[in-house]
Parts: C-alpha cells; sequence; structure tokens
C-alpha cells in the first residue's frame, strides 16, 4: 500500500491511523489471542501477564516503530516547507520516500536521528526499569535499544547513511 501526503498534513496522529488502519487485523487477532489465556485460567495474575504483555506489544514494539517512522517525517518536514511524501507499507517493512530532493547532510540527519532519539528513549526506560524494579520497562526499553540496529548497511536507514556518505555535496533521492 502506498500513500502520498503533503508535508504539511504529517503528524503523529497520521501515522498512529497509518499504522493503525494497516495492521488492524495483526492487532485484533493479537488481542483476541493474548486474551484466550485469561478465558482458561481466571485469575489476577494471568491479567498481569497479559497486561504486560501489552505494554511489551503495543508501547514496546508497535509504538516504537511508529516514532521510528514519525521522526523520519518530522525531519523531512523541517528540512522543506513544501513537498510531498510517499509511505509505503509492505508486510514486513514501512519506508518513507521523500517527492524532492535531499542534500548528503540533511539525508545523513534523516536517516541517523531517529534512531538517535529512540535509542535515548531507550536507555531512559531502562533506567528507569532499573530504579523501579520493573522488568517489562526493561524489556521495553530494549525494544526501542534495538532500532539501533536500522544502521547496518542493507537496511533502509544503513543505506541512506552510506549513500549521503558516498554522494557528499550532491542531491540525493532517498529511495
Amino acid at each position: 500500500m502506498k500513500v502520498v501526503y503533503s508535508l504539511d498534513r504529517v503528524s503523529f496522529w497520521l501515522f498512529v491511523q497509518l499504522f493503525l488502519g494497516h495492521y488492524k487485523k495483526l492487532l485484533v487477532a493479537m488481542v483476541v489471542f493474548s486474551l484466550l489465556p485469561l478465558v482458561i485460567h481466571t485469575s489476577w495474575t494471568m491479567a498481569r501477564y497479559i497486561l504486560q504483555f501489552y505494554v511489551i506489544f503495543f508501547g514496546g514494539l508497535f509504538l516504537s516503530f511508529i516514532i521510528h517512522e514519525y521522526l523520519h517525517a518530522i525531519l523531512l518536514k523541517k528540512s522543506r516547507e513544501e513537498g510531498e511524501l510517499e509511505v509505503e507499507f509492505t508486510f514486513a517493512k514501512i519506508t518513507i520516500y521523500p517527492k524532492f530532493t535531499l542534500t548528503s547532510k540533511e539525508m545523513m540527519k534523516v536517516a541517523a536521528m531517529p534512531l538517535f532519539i529512540l535509542l535515548v528513549i531507550g536507555l531512559v526506560l531502562i533506567i528507569f526499569a532499573k530504579w523501579t524494579n520493573q522488568n517489562v520497562l526493561m524489556f521495553t526499553g530494549f525494544l526501542y535499544v534495538f532500532h539501533v540496529i536500522n544502521i547496518i548497511p542493507p537496511l533502509g536507514d544503513g543505506m541512506m547513511i552510506i549513500k549521503a556518505i558516498f554522494h557528499k555535496g550532491s542531491t540525493l533521492e532517498r529511495r
């Protein structure tokens, strides 16, 4: 699925709606299947485990990807006053293509900053989890930190960083 938006429409809520719309069936299935143990074994302990699963799945995995892609979009929005973004969803990949060219410096910033910001968010969650002895928050923090893996060149952000390094001083397309 490909959708094109003008930069002035880019907002966090738009990305939440895009993700919810695209992954609706997966999310409903996760909620239904995660509630089945509660039907079989009704207890507060089971309800607590399911709540912990929701914190990790929705707050750690799902929300971190929304934030990651939104940060790319907001950085692109800050680099231009006008333009369009194409958001492409496939089963295991979300890609944002600006419909304008970028300088190598802009591309480097757009590719690297979300990784750095998610790393900081993850480290804050891990420190807070250590301080409060909350293992669920620690695991959630590790999911945010794990976004740093996107800096490896075969992955999208890593490829854009390599492209920005080798084409220094020229304008580039983020593809």
